[in-house]
């Protein structure tokens, strides 16, 4: 009896851990989600994915910047221009915007980095 209870238990554990995933927040009662990205870490001005996706509602991108050189992300599209701050080595520029289904870019909007490539392509449905 005694086991059925701890393999009970440890079912409900695995999906409570499960549901949570990377949503943080919640907007008008759905999940927020966060995307995470990251500058390349030798100076190249690209992402190190050019796809993301998410679903409608509040949708969160966190970059992480390993280079020596300044980027930050930021979320364009379906009237929405959105940027988050320009971040150092090590650390983390954020931008969040409430989505409709569409596709959308996400882009580092230092300098020329967008039009040098680091750009990509983020589909909300």
């Amino acid at each position: 009896m005694r086991v059925r209870r701890t393999q009970a238990l440890l079912a409900v554990l695995a999906l409570a851990v499960i549901g949570c995933g990377s949503d943080t927040e919640s907007s008008g009662g759905r999940p927020a989600r966060v995307l995470r990205v990251s500058a390349e870490a030798g100076g190249g001005l690209r992402f190190d994915v050019r796809e993301l996706s998410a679903t409608a509602g509040k949708v969160t991108i966190e970059m992480a910047n390993p280079s020596a050189v300044p980027h930050a992300v930021a979320v364009k599209g379906g009237g929405s221009d959105t940027q988050g701050d320009t971040v150092g080595k090590g650390d983390v520029s954020t931008v969040s915007a409430e989505l409709e289904p569409g596709t959308y870019s996400f882009y580092c909007p230092v300098g020329s980095h967008e039009a040098a490539g680091m750009e990509g392509t983020l589909a909300v449905r």
